[in-house]
């Protein structure tokens, strides 16, 4: 049941993001403004992200301490495997590889999370 619950509460704040994601885009394509409030439109939609935060930190709390050291265990593991790989690639650019841009850091670190957890849960079974 709590598991229902933080994928309701991760959806939503998903949700939302998305929404203010799509509505800063189209407004500042579609219209000119100075520049402070340019920055400010461009940065809305990082507010629904403590949305994200705030749910990850409740399932965290949520939870057995079993399930807390898997949680742990696969951080870990998402943190140290997106900086050999982001720190790899970076020497890959050195040699002709595309620049990529820092939004593929947190899908990158959240798919390795899942890894994580995936190989936690595995190992503990």
């Amino acid at each position: 049941m709590k598991n229902y619950r933080y994928l309701f509460e991760m959806a939503a704040a998903l949700a939302v993001y998305l929404l203010v994601l799509v509505a800063s885009l189209s407004y500042l394509k579609h219209n000119v403004l100075r520049d402070p409030m340019r920055l400010v439109v461009t940065l809305l939609p990082v507010l629904p992200c403590l949305l994200v935060i705030w749910t990850v930190l409740r399932l965290l709390s949520r939870l057995d301490e079993m399930q807390r050291q898997i949680h742990l265990q696969a951080f870990a593991f998402a943190f140290v495997a997106t900086a050999l790989l982001s720190f790899s690639y970076g020497f890959l650019e050195n040699i002709g590889f595309p620049q990529l841009s820092m939004f593929v850091i947190w899908p990158m670190m959240a798919s390795l999370w899942g890894v994580g957890i995936a190989i936690g849960v595995w190992r503990y079974r």
